[in-house]
């Protein structure tokens, strides 16, 4: 196996979502004897891509030409700095149902799932299209250049929501281009699901919670994966409802809201280390911390170790949810810890294995074969701490080179850590560091000198 060291669910991972240096194993272990998903169907990805921008190039009937901006904006958003995972699912899971398929069948299957991966893919990048809109307070959200060029102002954000609706226009040309109104009807389904999914992240009702958390990352995450996996079930001749369509279905869920829940602890940790920078720059000039009640807030939807701390907190849940949210920096400060005395990142690093774990049990009941055992290997890709294996400048050639993730290769955890102090690293919101490296960066710190500065306030946009 090409596997360096560290590799797999084990080896390097987030300390609260910094670094730390750890032997222990995540529940997954070490990444399983199988061929690499990205390569196995890296020509067919290539293959893909072409056919992705031969979509949004071709002038389909309209009697005008399709206005460039928005295919140039389209065509931009895809080349995202995170592989194209969703549709290898889709691809891998195609190569190993068509082992049970007649020889003489076999082709125009494979290209029926090809086309079923690009709806996926184009149904996904629309919606990161329109969430670079929505999510302007996540930072890794914003590694396209499209979402830099094109969203940066409110002519750029009506291109970006003319650009995603465009990239779903051409979906349900290929949807039909299939001619099976049982696949259309499910792919159409994925698309509600994702749009509650939002409503459910943007505009939450009824408190804060893990169950809600899970439900809104199924709807607006995973729902898409697993119902192109179902359809790739269908379109082979499995009835829905079979043994083989609800694991394919399966597949699709679990691996979908695994890698989701590890990518919105990432996502959130991002965001907090912005704020985390602003509390500590305001202090260092004596300044009162002025937030906006959105910077603060809005991300706690995908902050799910600091909801599920909440729920182990009554007082503090009661005191954010009583709110609106979260309203002194202080509260903030105290919601660190709440997430290290609940164990809340190991809880839900849990979480996401656990599901990932699901995936790979569901695809033991698919025929044996190198495809199936890619994307065992993939499940363990998905929710890997880092995530490093889908990211694309990780790789060179088309060969895996593991990222070095600390500053000193021989630095000890302490020594690292305190290199990163004495540089000015701010420390995120789930981070552990105590006060031996730098008193400064911690929570009790913060707190001692905000309290010197009279406290903090959070205001709503468009007060002054």
């Amino acid at each position: 196996r090409r596997m360096a060291r560290g590799d797999g669910l084990g080896g390097r991972v987030r300390m609260g979502l910094a670094m730390r240096e750890t032997s222990v194993q995540s529940g997954m272990g070490q990444l399983p004897d199988g061929p690499d998903p990205l390569e196995l169907v890296q020509g067919d990805m290539r293959r893909l891509k072409r056919k992705i921008k031969a979509v949004i190039d071709r002038n389909l009937g309209s009697g005008g030409e399709t206005h460039p901006l928005l295919k140039s904006s389209s065509k931009d958003f895809f080349e995202r700095s995170e592989k194209t995972w969703r549709p290898t699912v889709v691809l891998l899971l195609g190569q190993a149902l068509a082992e049970s398929l007649p020889a003489s069948e076999r082709e125009g299957y494979l290209d029926d799932c090809m086309v079923l991966a690009e709806i996926v893919e184009i149904m996904h990048t629309s919606t990161v299209i329109h969430d670079t809109v929505l999510e302007d307070f996540d930072s890794l959200e914003k590694g396209n250049p499209a979402h830099m060029i094109y969203s940066s102002s409110v002519a750029g954000n009506k291109v970006s929501i003319l650009a995603g609706d465009f990239l779903l226009a051409r979906a349900s040309v290929l949807l039909s281009s299939l001619r099976n109104t049982q696949v259309v009807e499910i792919m159409a389904g994925a698309l509600e699901a994702i749009m509650i999914g939002q409503m459910g992240l943007h505009r939450p009702s009824g408190g804060l919670s893990t169950a809600k958390y899970i439900r809104t990352v199924e709807d607006r995450t995973s729902r898409l994966l697993a119902s192109g996996c179902l359809c790739a079930a269908l379109v082979a001749g499995h009835e829905g409802g079979s043994e083989i369509a609800e694991a394919a279905e399966a597949v699709g869920m679990k691996l979908g809201t695994g890698y989701q829940i590890t990518r919105d602890m990432l996502v959130t940790e991002s965001n907090y280390e912005k704020l985390w920078k602003k509390i500590n720059g305001c202090v260092d000039e004596g300044k009162e911390v002025q937030f906006d009640e959105y910077e603060i807030n809005e991300p706690l939807q995908r902050a799910s170790c600091l909801i599920y701390a909440l729920e182990h907190k009554d007082e503090m849940r009661r005191t954010v949810e009583g709110e609106g949210g979260f309203k002194d920096v202080g509260l903030l400060l105290s919601a660190r810890e709440a997430i290290e005395e609940t164990d809340a990142v190991g809880v839900m690093r849990g979480m996401a294995t656990e599901n990932a774990s699901e995936g790979i049990e569901a695809l033991q009941k698919l025929p044996k074969s190198p495809a199936r055992d890619a994307l065992c290997v993939l499940a363990h890709y998905v929710v890997h701490p880092s995530q490093d294996r889908l990211q694309r400048n990780n790789y060179k050639d088309g060969a895996y080179i593991e990222p070095d993730h600390s500053l000193d290769k021989g630095a000890t955890m302490w020594g690292t850590q305190l290199a990163k102090a004495k540089k000015g690293a701010k420390v995120g919101l789930f981070s552990t560091l105590t006060a031996k490296v730098n008193e400064k960066i911690t929570a009790a710190g913060l707190k001692r000198r905000l309290g010197s500065l009279g406290g903090s306030k959070a205001t709503k946009r468009g007060e002054e």
